[in-house]
């Protein structure tokens, strides 16, 4: 299986896509070392909420093969409180991030921008995976991206770990800038000094400190009493058990 080295999320069609599909192949192996892989992709989660990806994509790939890790909508807004805690110099608590950012509990209800992609795309062309299954002992994700994507199970790690918890800057003024000088390289396609920065541990020292703290299993509950209808609808559309998500 081939993924991008040069950039781990590519964004091509909600970022770059007025760059081309020559820009876009760019990424990936030439087409006479295609043959090797059975299976080419990439990993941008933003396509889900663009509006403008499932058109762009199905016209460019329409017999692409699409994969979407679901995670409970509020532990899903929690960790972007946490990125933004990190690495946006946010200072307020995560009551006041969903006040003033209320799209990050709108980000949850995913049916609704899943809807977009199965009016293009026939539904065995989607293979939806629930994290907090993903990263449970005994799970069977390894067996489902294989048996979907027509690969076999060596090529994916044994298990699927749980992403290293967010952590608040003890030097917030000093990440902040890093962070921006990150992104400012990026966008003028220096990603080979960024990852350069990652490898040598520079990332690391500028952005670690605290922990975020554990997200507060009432107030956990009481966000999560509007998705209920949520995810009796992802069940409905998807065919897929939530009970995780309800406990």
């Amino acid at each position: 299986m081939y993924l991008p080295t040069r950039r781990k999320e590519v964004r091509f069609f909600d970022r770059h896509f007025e760059h081309g599909p020559d820009w876009y192949e760019g990424f990936f192996c030439p087409p006479d070392e295609a043959a090797r892989y059975r299976a080419i992709g990439e990993i941008s989660p933003q396509y889900l909420y663009d509006p403008m990806c499932p058109d762009r994509i199905w016209k460019m790939l329409p017999s692409a093969k699409l994969l979407v890790m679901l995670r409970h909508p509020v532990d899903r807004a929690y960790s972007q409180y946490g990125f933004i805690l990190q690495r946006r110099n946010f200072r307020g608590s995560f009551e006041e991030f969903i006040r003033t950012r209320p799209r990050a509990l709108e980000m949850g209800f995913y049916s609704a921008y899943l809807t977009r992609y199965l009016q293009r795309f026939p539904r065995g062309q989607l293979l939806p995976l629930v994290f907090e299954e993903a990263v449970s002992e005994g799970s069977t994700v390894r067996a489902d991206l294989a048996s979907f994507l027509g690969v076999t199970e060596e090529g994916f790690p044994a298990s699927i770990q749980r992403v290293n918890a967010s952590s608040v800057p003890r030097f917030r003024s000093i990440s902040s800038v890093a962070v921006k000088t990150g992104r400012r390289l990026r966008r003028r396609h220096l990603e080979s000094i960024v990852d350069l920065g990652g490898r040598l541990g520079m990332r690391r020292l500028m952005t670690s400190g605290d922990r975020v703290p554990k997200l507060d299993d009432q107030l956990k509950k009481e966000l999560s009493q509007r998705y209920l209808d949520e995810f009796e609808a992802l069940e409905g559309s998807l065919g897929i058990d939530l009970s995780s998500w309800r406990g």
